[in-house]
This record gives C-alpha cells, sequence and structure tokens, in this order.
C-alpha cells in the first residue's frame, strides 16, 4: 500500500485561479514523473495561495519518491495544519514517520486518519504492519481484513493476512490465502517470491516449491528465483534436485553464493570432497567473505583434514584479524588436533571479538582441561562473562566445573561457588546433562554418595553417550557396594570410544554456526 498509489485518489479543492492552474500543471507533470517541475509549480501555487493544502501534499509526495523523507514530513505536517480533517493528509504523513523510522508518531498519525474515515485502507494496512513488527499477529490480521472488507483483491493486504497466518500457524487459513494470491498474481509478478519466501520462513519450504517452480518458468530466467527455489529443495532433503538448479550459475563464471549452497548440497549427497571443492571455489570467487572462508574451513574440519583446516583458517584470518567466527574455527581445529594450549589461546580471542559467543564460550570450557598454561586467563575470562548474568547455562556449568577443579587442585573441600554456578545452569537448562554430571562430581566430593550416584543417573539418561558420567557412576556404584550396576556401567564406559563425545560436541558446535545451511527465501 504505498504512498504513490494513493497520490491518485486525492480529491484536490479547487483555490483560486491563479493557485488552480499551478497546481493542475504540478499534478500533470507529478503523473509524467517529472518530479523538479512538479515541485517548481507545485510552489507557484502556494505563492498564489499560502493555504492550499492540496499543494502541501504533492510537495510532500513529490520529496516522497526522491527519498528526501525529513522534507515530506515538514510538508505533510503543513498540510495537516492547513486542513486538520483531512484524513488523507494524515495517513501520508504517518507513511513518512514509517518511512523515518518513528514508529509511534506513525501510529498516532494512522489511527488520527481512521478517527477522520475508518475505512481508510493506507491507514489500516499500515498499522497492521506496525502491530506485525511488534509481534501482534492477531491484531495485525484484523487490521489487514478490514482492508479485504473493502477490496478482496488487494495483494498487499493479503500479503500481510497471509504472515498474520503463518505466524498464528492457521495453517489452513493459510493454504486459502496463497490459492487466493496464485489466482491474483501473473507468473512473472516478484510477488509470487514474496509469498513462497513467507511460506519457506514458516517451515513449509514444500509448499513454496510450487510457487516457486511456476514463478520460475516466466522469462527472464532469474538468479533470486533460482537460488530460493534450490534453498527450497535442499531444506526438504530433495538434494539432487536443488544441485540440478544450481547446475547453470555454478559454471567457470559461476556465482560465489551459488557454490557455496552447491558444497552444503554436496555434503548431505555425501560427497565431501565435491563439497570441499565447492566451498574453496566460493572463496575463490569472494575471498574477502567471512561466511565462505567460514564454510571452507568448517568442512575441512567437518571431514578430518584439521591441518588444512588450520592452514585455511590462518589465511582468513591474516585477511579477516577481526573475525570472530573464523578464531572459533581455528580453535576448533587446534583442538581437534590436540593443539590445547593454541585451541585456548584463538578462543580467547574469538570470546573478546564477541563477548556474547555462547559457541566460543562453550568451547573454551572444553579446552580448560588440557590447556594448562592458560587456565588462570580462562577462569578470569569466564568470571568476566558471567559477571554480565547472561542467558547461558553451558557457561555457568564450564565456570562451576572450573571452581570445582580450582578447590580440589588447591586441596580445599568448598564447593559451594562451584555449586552456585552449576545450579544456575540447571535453572537456566534443566536437562543439561553436563551440569548433573558435576553435581554428581561435588556430591561425591562431599561424600554423599546417594546423592551422587542421583545425579551421575541423571545425566547418564539425558545423555547415554557421556563416557565419563558412565565412569564416574561406575565408580560411586562400587563405593556404595553395589557391584554388579558397577560392572553395569563401566562395561558401558568401555564400549564407549573415549573422546568421541568431546570430539562429536566440537564439530556440532562448530556445524551450529555455519551458514552453508541457508535459509529459505534469502535473496543475494
Amino acid at each position: 500500500m504505498v504512498i504513490g498509489a494513493l497520490a491518485c485518489a486525492i480529491t484536490f479543492a479547487h483555490q483560486s485561479s491563479d493557485a488552480d492552474r499551478a497546481f493542475q500543471r504540478a499534478r500533470n507533470l507529478f503523473n509524467q514523473h517529472n518530479w523538479d517541475e512538479a515541485a517548481i509549480a507545485a510552489e507557484k501555487a502556494l505563492a498564489a495561495d499560502p493555504n492550499m493544502g492540496d499543494a502541501e501534499i504533492l510537495l510532500g509526495l513529490i520529496a516522497t519518491v526522491q527519498s528526501r523523507f525529513g522534507e515530506a514530513e515538514k510538508h505533510f505536517l503543513k498540510s495537516v495544519a492547513l486542513e486538520p480533517e483531512n484524513h488523507q493528509a494524515h495517513a501520508y504523513l504517518g507513511s513518512t514517520y514509517l518511512q523515518e523510522n518513528k514508529v509511534p508518531e506513525a501510529t498516532r498519525a494512522f489511527k488520527r486518519a481512521l478517527e477522520l474515515n475508518p475505512e481508510d485502507a493506507a491507514a489500516n494496512y499500515n498499522l497492521g504492519v506496525i502491530a506485525l513488527g511488534k509481534g501482534s499477529a492477531t491484531a495485525a490480521l484484523q487490521r489487514f481484513q478490514t482492508v479485504l472488507h473493502s477490496n478482496a483483491s488487494d495483494v498487499p493486504a493479503l500479503m500481510g493476512v497471509l504472515a498474520s497466518e503463518l505466524i498464528l500457524t492457521r495453517t489452513a487459513d493459510a493454504r486459502r490465502t496463497v490459492e487466493q494470491l496464485q489466482g491474483l498474481l501473473q507468473d512473472g509478478d516478484p510477488r509470487l517470491l514474496q509469498v513462497a519466501a513467507l511460506l519457506a520462513e514458516h517451515g513449509d519450504a514444500a509448499g513454496a516449491i510450487p510457487i516457486l517452480e511456476r514463478v520460475r518458468k516466466a522469462p527472464p530466467q532469474s538468479w533470486n528465483v533460482n537460488y530460493n527455489l534450490a534453498v527450497a529443495y535442499f531444506q526438504t532433503g530433495e538434494y539432487d534436485r536443488a544441485a540440478e538448479v544450481l547446475r547453470a550459475f555454478t559454471d567457470a563464471k559461476g556465482k560465489a553464493e551459488a557454490f557455496d549452497l552447491l558444497g552444503a548440497i554436496e555434503e548431505k549427497r555425501g560427497r565431501p570432497d565435491v563439497a570441499e571443492h565447492a566451498f574453496e571455489a566460493a572463496v575463490a570467487r569472494e575471498p574477502s567473505n567471512e561466511d565462505y572462508r567460514f564454510d571452507y574451513g568448517n568442512s575441512l574440519v567437518q571431514h578430518g583434514k584439521f591441518s588444512s583446516a588450520v592452514t585455511a583458517f590462518r589465511a582468513a584470518i591474516a585477511d579477516m584479524p577481526r573475525s570472530w567466527k573464523l578464531r572459533i574455527g581455528l580453535g576448533s581445529a587446534h583442538y581437534l588436533l590436540s593443539d590445547y594450549e593454541n585451541a585456548a589461546r584463538d578462543l580467547l580471542e574469538a570470546v573478546k571479538l564477541k563477548p556474547d559467543s555462547t559457541t566460543g564460550w562453550s568451547l573454551l570450557g572444553e579446552a580448560y582441561d588440557s590447556a594448562s598454561g592458560l587456565q588462570r586467563e580462562i577462569e578470569t575470562a569466564f568470571a568476566s562473562y558471567l559477571e554480565s548474568a547472561p542467558n547461558d547455562a553451558g557457561a555457568y556449568y564450564h565456570y562451576g566445573a572450573i571452581l570445582y577443579q580450582r578447590a580440589q587442585a588447591d586441596g580445599r573441600h568448598d564447593y559451594r561457588q562451584a555449586m552456585q554456578n552449576v545450579n544456575q545452569a540447571l535453572r537456566l537448562d534443566p536437562n543439561l546433562a553436563e551440569a548433573h554430571f558435576e553435581l554428581g562430581l561435588i556430591a561425591l566430593a562431599e561424600g554423599k554418595t546417594e546423592q551422587g550416584i542421583a545425579a551421575l543417573q541423571k545425566a547418564v539418561d539425558l545423555e547415554p553417550g557421556l563416557a565419563t558420567a558412565r565412569y564416574r557412576l561406575g565408580l560411586a556404584y562400587r563405593r556404595a557396594g553395589n557391584e554388579t550396576r558397577a560392572q553395569e556401567e563401566l562395561s558401558r564406559f568401555r564400549a564407549l570410544k573415549e573422546g568421541a563425545h568431546q570430539r562429536d560436541r566440537v564439530l556440532q558446535s562448530l556445524a551450529a554456526i555455519s551458514t552453508s545451511k541457508p535459509r529459505s527465501g534469502e535473496q543475494p
């Protein structure tokens, strides 16, 4: 619902003959998109009649189409002052406020427009947009439906309805709205791509595919459409079709985005060497792109090529020394090479660059045990981070584990601080297996065998592959005199690959921040 579309609906009042002639000329020039001459004519109209509110509106519209929103605001404020009962002037002012991101002022202007004219489509539509922005999908839906009562074929309002219905998970209603939009829009209409993007954004990539296939048939072939279609196929697990869609964009002149997405697709197809080559091709085309550099290094890590990953991440950091993500990648590769001191250094640098990186803190906590030369620095970093009371259960667990080990190493038996941090971790995430494991260790250290067994059992129930918890649980059962259960847990511990759990956790953490899992609706 754009301002330009509303301009044709203005009912302009006739002023004095000179002012009227100048204004009519200004309006004709405006309709011809001759903005500068239109502005000159409108100024002449105002010179002849300083109280002509319509001329102020026209000047505001000219400033709007030229993206001079501050000037547009001044003209619309003048028109409102001259004609306080003109609902369109208030609606235009509200639209300008929205362009300037002055949401409270825009809301007041639109509500005033509706007081003057309850059927004002622009005011209702834009209040719906504002409600969506505030997360009030129900209120937004009511606004958009009000617009549709006057015009059932209003495409922007239908798009708003669709967005609201998807947020409210009104699946059947959303399907009907999609059908209505498809009936109204031609194959080449770019708004079909927006419909598909909305569906995919809300988890219905399968519903987006037929729409994208329809848009794809309309000439000319669009990169955005093909990219989004490939993403949708990727998200529905149709990897062969996703690769086929990208084929035309991954030749010698292919786009970096296409190669990066192709790398993710080839990973899913079980072709790691092809995936690496695709990620590397993306880097070759855009070496200054942090995401592509990370995705390439991450692919090497995931394939067990840790030394090559170190080389790739180091080269990337040389080009982008302020990248926290690349530092995490390098630290992870060092960790998996058992180079714990360098891993800790990299990760300490990463959390300095991005103090709120939960992944960085988690990996730094994993490196603590083996990075003996940096343990004090790691401990200080965690203490400083947790002073801000972050919503980071993993960080509280790791710091609790550090304090427990510190108390053990110093020969103290005061585990209160360790307990406080571990309990805070469990308040944030009651199902954090490692935190229950740490509670078990502390309880056993305090001679509370039954309490320790209960906590360790909870840990292995939540995460059966937690080998160290299995081992400690077996020893705890032995201490309690239950040799049968002790042997069961120790046998389960031996069946698990020692170190595999931590290695897998590092790989999963790194994969979680990879950008090689594209978002639907992305439009390069």
